[in-house]
């Protein structure tokens, strides 16, 4: 399942089979992805849904509890619903599907978000030949957030075909140090944060650092945790990558809501995948080397001009253990 490459994405937009009610920054169009941006068009709603058979303007009928108009800075409340309209809708060509993810920032501060698609019976899957608006539920869960129009939250890769073409695999644990702060987890009482603003916030305002005193410690139910891989990751340039969580038989924990890894990432040296981890049902015990997930890598056309890093300022190309751009 071959992905497209900026150059393909770009053509997309000419030839009007992505489109955009504001315009599109040049940022938005990453190695092997492009950014989503919310409109003004935004809805709290009562409860999540896939729309199946109905149109979306029914179901937000039914749904929907206040209209916000996000020309203005508005407040995300913890742990509500809301469904905003994005920017962009398609008229994608036969051949051409789509893949939504959160974007790396999104999943560091614990906001769910599964892109919604007219008529859809999958989150974040856009069929072949699509037509029509794209829809984001967004649920913020750690941290009360401040949201206005062109915010990006997730993103899409588009492919061409549908014969999967995994390149390589790769397993993926967790990194715990005695003696060492080895994870972040989320505070639950504290203020709300501007997406806008970057390297703004105190870190220890919103969040508790972890330091084990021996290889594991136990994450507690509902919590939120920031932590890092054991492996490092190196993304060739002729190559993209996404992080497949493991079923539920190797722990009670949802692992990594941001799992795309754009051609690049990690390249010179290699550096850790940061892990977005809660657990769910029962407290659990975590220890150094576990398991979480496996990497697979997708061959993609080389394009040594725009990849992931320094050059293109992505945010993360050096991180360790990193939390979210907002904090410093």
């Amino acid at each position: 399942m071959p992905y497209l490459i900026n150059k393909d994405i770009k053509h997309l937009i000419k030839a009007n089979s992505i489109r955009t009610s504001s315009s599109f920054n040049k940022n938005q169009i990453q190695p092997a992805s492009l950014d989503l941006s919310l409109s003004s068009k935004c809805y709290r709603i009562k409860a999540s849904f896939i729309p199946n058979k109905q149109p979306i303007s029914k179901i937000i009928n039914e749904l929907s509890l206040v209209q916000i108009d996000l020309n203005k800075e508005y407040l995300f409340e913890k742990n509500c619903i809301y469904l905003c309209e994005l920017n962009e809708s398609l008229n994608l060509p036969k051949k051409i599907k789509g893949k939504a993810n959160p974007k790396s920032t999104t999943g560091r501060l614990d906001i769910f978000t599964r892109l919604i698609t007219e008529y859809g019976t999958e989150y974040d899957e856009i069929d072949h030949g699509y037509s029509g608006k794209l829809y984001l539920e967004i649920i913020p869960q750690s941290f009360s957030i401040k949201l206005k129009k062109n915010i990006s939250l997730n993103q899409v890769r588009f492919f061409e075909g549908s014969a999967e073409n995994i390149q390589k695999k790769l397993k993926i644990s967790v990194s715990i140090q005695k003696g060492k702060v080895s994870a972040y987890r989320a505070k639950k009482i504290t203020s709300s944060i501007n997406l806008n603003k970057i390297n703004h916030y105190l870190k220890e305002k919103y969040w508790e650092e972890i330091v084990p005193k021996s290889d594991s410690f136990i994450i507690e139910k509902d919590e939120f945790y920031i932590l890092r891989s054991k492996e490092s990751i190196v993304i060739p340039e002729n190559t993209a990558a996404e992080l497949e969580p493991f079923k539920d038989s190797f722990g009670n924990f949802r692992v990594h809501y941001a799992g795309f890894f754009d051609p690049g990432f990690g390249l010179l040296k290699g550096v850790p995948a940061v892990l977005e981890l809660r657990a769910y049902d029962t407290p659990f015990m975590i220890k150094d080397g576990q398991l979480v997930g496996q990497l697979n890598y997708y061959q993609i056309e080389k394009n040594s001009k725009n990849i992931y890093g320094k050059k293109i300022k992505s945010n993360y190309y050096n991180q360790r253990l990193k939390l979210a751009k907002q904090f410093k």
